[in-house]
């Protein structure tokens, strides 16, 4: 029998993180995924993403599921790169469905939508960012 899962949106960087750094597109154009911020030294073009706002249906509500924003932000030496990065995420999260499985603990997340609900673009200490925002709805059990 599986375990059953105790992790809620409060996990919902580890599938994220899981998601990104094992997607083939993404890690072509992008050296690493990080979660808030990045390794010092890190070198670009890389990733970092954090969980935003939270709306919870609470862990004792088995009828809905609690509502997620994620930013993720690419970074790179070239507007070019970024935008190669920005699409690569899109293509790998965007309207997708997926199930985070944690090894150790034989727990799981599950995301049933993913979805890109924003995009903006910067730049900050020598690098061009594409900041791109999903919405993600996970199973709160």
């Amino acid at each position: 029998m599986a375990a059953q899962s105790n992790m809620t949106s409060l996990s919902v960087g580890l599938l994220i993180k899981d998601l990104l750094s094992t997607d083939e597109g993404v890690m072509a154009v992008a050296n690493k995924v990080f979660p808030v911020i990045s390794e010092a030294g890190a070198k670009l073009p890389y990733i970092c993403y954090r969980r935003g706002a939270n709306d919870d249906r609470g862990v004792k509500n088995l009828s809905g599921a609690d509502t997620t924003t994620v930013e993720v932000l690419c970074y790179a030496a070239t507007y070019e790169q970024s935008i190669l990065m920005a699409e690569a995420v899109r293509k790998a999260a965007d309207g997708v469905q997926y199930r985070y499985d944690d090894a150790e603990s034989g727990q799981s997340l599950v995301a049933r939508s993913i979805q890109m609900t924003d995009a903006e673009e910067g730049w900050q200490d020598d690098a061009y960012i594409q900041s791109l925002i999903f919405t993600v709805k996970v199973n709160n059990s």
